[in-house]
């Protein structure tokens, strides 16, 4: 069997990462990575087309010469305030329409779909779609907690679903970026679902455990039980709200505030030295100054904080639906901020561990690190579930043949470079 190429593209407030992968079915290889600065997103939404389809341009063209292979199609993540998830149910009678059997009758695949459908049924604002139907449990007459209900027998079928609902002009702009660039859409793919492909173990599913994923922009939330997506949520802060408190605090620049963070900053004020102080060059003629260590943390543990408590109260909404046996999983850029663990442990009050990538072959600095834990999840994702149902976004309708022109007349320009 051909291996098959896989590209993933993780378009981040602050940062774009691009994977080309190989896979034979069952191993992933990373042939190719690139990265760039985004400067055209802000909170994991596009509000500049230019800017953003620049930097994804950059990225994928590093990616390709890494790989020595000329993407064609991609996968994109998706995160954001506007994305939005909620249980439903549906329910079904398995019948043959002929006579009624005391047994039942055998479920099919395509008594599943429809019952999926059903659940699906819900009235959405016609500016949002979905984007992933996640199959929680199906309860087959009054047997629940069935993962997987085919050929089974039963009167009656129900589903419990997790639905991801997203707004459809946020699609709309990420499709415009790819298309700048000569890149078909192949697909949206929810990035906390991706991370936690990336990160957690199937026994963290099974138990219960919830995965914050901390990036620039946005910290995203997905808590899992009996092997299934139970809840899902994003909070528009995050390593980027630190920066810019640092920035405005100290009257640095947002660069200087960033490194500060990287190289001296701790999750826990009270962990840091008051002796311990840190000398800020003077821009525009301004002088030196310095900081202690301690007023700099003060300023970073105010608000991580804060999105661990906005991140605490996502999980109090489904307390009562699950136990979180293996704890709080933290990843992300925004996860390697020094004793991080020991802040979330207390606001938590339950396991904490970090989450980094595992099971995919590479790049040393790429898969054992979780700032990438996205972008690796990404392809992994696809991988595990290529031959499944997954309501990845595609165009809703079939490409004309104007479209198709367009589509190789990029692919023109850009070998030509005469963008």
């Amino acid at each position: 069997m051909k291996n098959k190429i896989i590209t993933g593209i993780d378009v981040g407030t602050t940062k774009i990462a691009v994977i080309i992968a190989e896979s034979d079915g069952e191993s992933i290889n990373i042939l190719g990575f690139g990265e760039s600065l985004s400067e055209g997103l802000r909170k994991g939404v596009v509000v500049d087309i230019e800017k953003t389809s620049n930097a994804i341009e950059e990225a994928i063209n590093k990616a390709e010469e890494q790989a020595k292979i000329e993407v064609e199609t991609a996968y994109v993540g998706i995160t954001g305030e506007h994305v939005k998830g909620i249980n439903c149910s549906g329910t079904i009678t398995i019948s043959n329409n002929e006579y009624m059997n005391p047994a039942g009758e055998i479920i099919s695949k395509e008594d599943i779909k429809k019952v999926l459908e059903s659940a699906e049924a819900m009235s959405l604002p016609p500016q949002r779609k979905i984007l992933h139907t996640l199959s929680r449990e199906f309860k087959v007459d009054d047997n629940p907690n069935i993962i997987n209900p085919e050929g089974l027998s039963g009167h009656r079928l129900e589903a419990n679903v997790h639905l991801v609902t997203i707004a459809r002009n946020i699609e709309t702009d990420l499709k415009t970026c790819l298309e700048r660039v000569g890149i078909e859409f192949d697909g949206l793919i929810l990035e906390p679902l991706a991370s936690a492909t990336s990160v957690l173990d199937k026994n963290e599913k099974q138990l219960g455990v919830t995965l914050i994923d901390i990036g620039g922009g946005t910290t995203d939330i997905i808590i899992y039980n009996n092997k299934s997506v139970i809840h899902t949520a994003a909070i528009p802060l995050g390593g980027e709200s630190l920066t810019n408190d640092i920035a405005l605090g100290l009257t640095v620049t947002l660069n200087q505030a960033e490194k500060l963070k990287c190289e001296h900053g701790l999750a826990k004020e009270s962990l840091a030295s008051k002796e311990d102080e840190i000398v800020i060059k003077g821009v525009n003629g301004r002088e030196d100054s310095k900081v202690s260590q301690k007023s700099l943390c003060s300023i970073i543990e105010a608000r991580m904080k804060e999105i661990f408590y906005l991140a605490k109260n996502e999980i109090k909404k489904i307390e009562n639906e699950c136990n979180l046996n293996f704890g709080v999983v933290v990843t992300g850029g925004g996860s390697k901020l020094k004793n991080i663990k020991d802040l979330a442990t207390e606001v938590f009050e339950l396991d904490i561990q970090q989450g980094i990538p595992n099971s995919i072959n590479g790049i040393d600095d790429i898969i054992n690190n979780p700032r990438y834990a996205t972008t690796i999840g990404l392809v992994k994702y696809i991988n595990e579930n290529k031959d499944k149902d997954l309501r990845m976004i595609k165009n809703d309708e079939d490409l004309e043949l104007l479209e198709i022109f367009k589509k190789y007349y990029k692919k023109i320009i850009k070998k030509l470079k005469l963008k």
